[in-house]
């Protein structure tokens, strides 16, 4: 009896990586003046089906992994790279215009 009691927990446990590998959709919103015509997660192309204009958000499907490399590129020929942002920590990216001061 005593190896069921510690053999339950043990096939609990191994479970929950299982689940938490599933899709990892985050909200990508364009707080900028320029759409966003390009947007990948890790090695993945494009993830957008259209541009993402200014002022306006959409929910993106990044794949399983949480911490990714992200490009983007905007209408105007700017372009940014995040390396290694936490989308299980942080599901939302609002992407801000900055300023030079």
């Amino acid at each position: 009896m005593n190896v069921l009691k510690f053999a339950l927990p043990l096939i609990v446990l191994s479970a929950i990586p299982a689940f938490a590998a599933g899709p990892n959709v985050i909200t990508l919103t364009n707080n900028t003046a320029s759409a966003v015509i390009f947007f990948s997660a890790g090695p993945d192309a494009n993830l957008l089906k259209d541009a993402l204009a200014p002022g306006k958000s959409i929910k993106v499907n990044i794949g399983k992994s949480c911490k990714v490399q992200i490009a983007i590129d905007f209408e105007d020929g700017d372009s940014l790279e995040l390396r290694a942002h936490d989308f299980c920590v942080d599901k939302v990216l609002k992407l801000k215009a900055m300023k030079d001061e």
